[in-house]
This record gives C-alpha cells, structure tokens and sequence, in this order.
C-alpha cells in the first residue's frame, strides 16, 4: 500500500503570508499540523519557504514606502502649484505697479527698481525651482524605489 504524501499548502501559506504582522516559526507549524519537524523542514528547504517569505516581506516593505512616497509627492506636488502661483501673484502685482508708474499715479526711483528686480528674481527663482520639482516628479526621479522593475 502507498502512503499519501501530505498536503503542506495551508502551512507553507501559513509560514509564507503569516497571520496578520506575526509569522510562525517551523516548529510552530509542525506542531500545529500535526507534521513532523524534521519533515516540514526538509519540505520548506525544497519549495524554498523562507525565501519566499523574505520576497513577500520586502514587497509589502517596498508597496508601503511607495504608499507613503505618492502621498508625499502628491503633497509636493501641490506645494509646488501653490509656489508658482504666488509666484504669478507677485509678477502681477510688479505689472500693476509699473502701469501705476506708467500711469504717473507712482514715482518710479532706485528703491523701487531694487525693490522691483529683487522680487522678480526671487518669483523667477521660485517658478524654475518648483518647476524642476515637478519634472522629477513626473520622470520618477524622485521615486524610494527606482531600481524595482517587477511595481
């Protein structure tokens, strides 16, 4: 008479995905289904168990700071928008007073140039840098993850 070999799927799942954030030991799973350790570990050698369970345990690690990553870019990303837009909002701001200039309602002198320049510059400086932020954004260079191929 042959013997029927046992069936390790529900264990190897068991020790693979675990049970919540907790993962048992071999032991534990011998002795929960009633296996023979030396067995179950022969078993888990051949099918690999453990390196499966690290592979699963660094792709829900990598799925997690990917989580963690898009709601940190999607919040950059709105940083970003709201940097240009003050931005807009100072050039607009420059525009109406050189029509008031324009206008003779304003006198125009070095301190207001100054005052002029050193605005423009910083709302230029602030565009391209947000700018830039949101291309590397956009190209995934920003990503924690760049070298996994497999997400």
């Amino acid at each position: 008479m042959t013997r029927k070999r046992p069936d390790y799927t529900e264990a190897r799942n068991y020790y693979i995905k675990g049970n919540r954030n907790e993962y048992p030991t071999l032991q534990d799973i011998a002795t929960e289904f009633n296996y023979s350790l030396s067995t179950l570990r022969k078993q888990a050698a051949n099918e690999g168990w453990l390196k499966k369970r690290r592979e699963r345990l660094d792709l829900k690690e990598t799925i997690m700071m990917r989580k963690e990553f898009m709601g940190k870019a999607s919040k950059l990303t709105n940083v970003s928008f709201n940097a240009i837009s003050a931005a807009e909002y100072i050039i607009n701001k420059i525009k109406e007073e050189q029509n008031q200039i324009d206008l003779g309602n304003k006198v125009f002198d070095e301190n207001l140039a100054t005052k002029q320049m050193w605005a423009l510059n910083n709302a230029i400086k602030l565009i391209e840098k947000a700018n830039s932020t949101l291309d590397e954004i956009e190209n995934g260079h920003m990503s924690p993850i760049d070298q996994i191929s497999f997400l």
